[in-house]
């Protein structure tokens, strides 16, 4: 992103042209942001709950108050249990400073419970990496070289759309396009063939797929023997998944899975760019692991921009402990570390458990407008007894529910830096404007309130630019020339 500022305010928003991957355009979202930088609905200030929980009605109060009123019922909570405080956080921004740095470090001292992440993409994450190994894939810049593309659970036309740029060159250099999707997504509309499989049976797919490829010999066998494990288990797995076995179960005629599986058998170039639509359903991580294998039975991996594609998210190798600082945590004999499910909210806060919930401290996240079981949500955050720090931009349908309600800055205002996921770059955040108001970024909350609660240690008082510098691990040689490269181009 390029910001042009004028007498401290931000005037326009751009994508940078000197990126490659975004090549001087932003999506649609993102391209009105600064509609949202400078909202009139814009939480500016501090302010505490007056009314009931869920009625939203706030009165102003100063950052001293909310600051002193959160570490004063953090502590009262710590003394019996620390595991009764909660955060819940996603992400409302992906950054490794704001996202993922000073917030753990600041709950892994306090003792709180830990939080498992897993509402968008955990399945599909650990399909992919038990087969594939690690977040890695092919490079989307150089998926012009394929020569058959199958677009798989996603919806590039909408949601990414830099890569769909480079999808479409290839199909103008006389690649086939191909969508498998249960919907007739504007994506499909514009690929050579649409396929539309139940929803829920991708697995079942790619297992006949695999079953036509071993059958019709359609195999890179000297890859296999190099580069896979398992190959002789996989035969005997998939021998009785055919077409035919498969065709009721997604709803696809036979003939048009096993001419699916020839041709990308035959086409030697081909790419498979997934997305976690396969993911969000009951067998989801299995189905990615499914897909995942079939590039690896043709080769594809051999050529560039060919192979498979998720997440590029593991391209730099992100120093995970350095930013969250397990080894912060106090007393784990006492106090052995449990961790909740942000997909379960509902349940954490209203079923009994030892010790329950007493406290939850949400940023990044709103969860009563996306947790599912919605019912169940509302009713565990319209508990009166339980105390609801909520650090947010608007005043969401979480920020009804809080007790005290904290104003948050927004990417233009604050200092991060951003792993590859779509791409192959990490990209520096720097603040271009002042934060409005009396907003706040997440790092400079939790630093105020470990320096209330008398927490000691150096690591919860680290500057934003010292954590951006430790966020890759700089042994690694995929991080060389990194912070240089970052400091000088972005």
């Amino acid at each position: 992103m390029e910001v042009t500022v004028a007498d401290g305010r931000a005037v326009k928003v751009r994508g940078a042209a000197d990126m490659p991957f975004t090549n001087g355009a932003l999506c649609t979202k993102v391209a009105h942001y600064l509609e949202r930088v400078y909202s009139g609905r814009r939480l500016l200030h501090p302010m505490k709950r007056v009314g009931r929980k869920g009625e939203g009605r706030f009165e102003r109060i100063s950052w001293d108050e909310a600051l002193d009123t959160i570490a004063a019922k953090y502590r009262e909570i710590a003394a019996e249990d620390p595991r009764a405080i909660l955060p819940y956080s996603y992400c409302g921004t992906m950054g490794l400073v704001q996202g993922e740095s000073l917030d753990r470090r600041f709950f892994h001292r306090l003792g709180a419970s830990l939080l498992e992440r897993t509402i968008c993409a955990t399945a599909g994450a650990h399909g992919w990496k038990s087969t594939v190994g690690a977040m890695l894939g092919a490079d989307p810049e150089a998926a012009t070289e394929a020569s058959l593309i199958l677009i798989w659970g996603a919806n590039p036309v909408v949601s990414n759309l830099h890569g769909w740029r480079h999808l479409q060159e290839a199909k103008r250099r006389g690649a086939r396009l191909v969508c498998i999707d249960p919907r007739r997504t504007d994506t499909a509309k514009k690929c050579d063939l649409h396929l539309a499989p139940l929803p829920g049976t991708d697995g079942a797919l790619a297992l006949a797929m695999m079953q036509v490829l071993i059958a019709e010999g359609l195999l890179d066998r000297e890859y296999i023997a190099r580069h896979t494990l398992g190959f002789d288990e996989l035969v005997a797995r998939v021998r009785t998944c055919t077409p035919e076995w498969a065709a009721p179960l997604t709803g696809l005629a036979a003939a048009a899975i096993r001419s699916l599986a020839i041709e990308y058998g035959r086409s030697a170039r081909s790419l498979i760019r997934l997305n976690y639509g396969l993911n969000r359903c009951a067998g989801g991580g299995m189905a990615v692991r499914n897909v995942a294998c079939l590039p690896a039975l043709t080769g594809a991996w051999r050529h560039p921009g060919c192979g498979a594609l998720l997440s590029t998210s593991g391209n730099f190798p992100v120093d995970a402990q350095a930013l969250a600082r397990p080894d912060l945590y106090p007393d784990a004999k006492r106090f052995p570390p449990r961790a909740l499910n942000m997909s379960f909210i509902g349940d954490v806060l209203l079923d009994t458990r030892d010790p329950p919930v007493r406290a939850i401290h949400v940023y990044n996240a709103n969860p009563v407008a996306v947790a599912p079981d919605s019912h169940r949500v509302r009713a565990g955050f319209a508990r009166e007894d339980l105390f609801c720090v909520v650090h947010e931009q608007f005043q969401t349908d979480t920020a009804d529910y809080a007790d005290l309600l904290l104003p948050a800055t927004s990417q233009l205002e604050h200092r991060d830096v951003h792993k590859a996921y779509g791409h192959f770059y990490v990209v520096d955040n720097r603040p271009a404007i002042a934060p409005l108001g009396e907003a706040r970024s997440n790092t400079a909350v939790f630093r105020a309130l470990a320096q209330r609660l008398g927490f000691a240690a150096a690591a919860l008082y680290e500057s934003d630019d010292a954590i951006a510098a430790a966020a890759f691990r700089a042994d690694d040689p995929r991080v060389a020339g990194l912070a240089e490269g970052l400091r000088t181009q972005g």
